[in-house]
């Protein structure tokens, strides 16, 4: 999958930019996201 991944961005320009592993608060609005959606949605069923 990585490896798609990477090709994918490559052969169309997009630079992939990773947060640090174990560091939510490099990516605030994305974690916060992820808790609500979580929450509301996945947990419910």
């Amino acid at each position: 999958m990585s490896r798609d991944l990477d090709l994918w961005a490559y052969q169309r320009g997009v630079t992939l930019d990773f947060s640090r592993p174990g560091k939510p608060t490099d990516n605030v609005f994305i974690e916060a996201f992820n808790g609500r959606f979580r929450a509301e949605c996945l947990n419910t069923h």
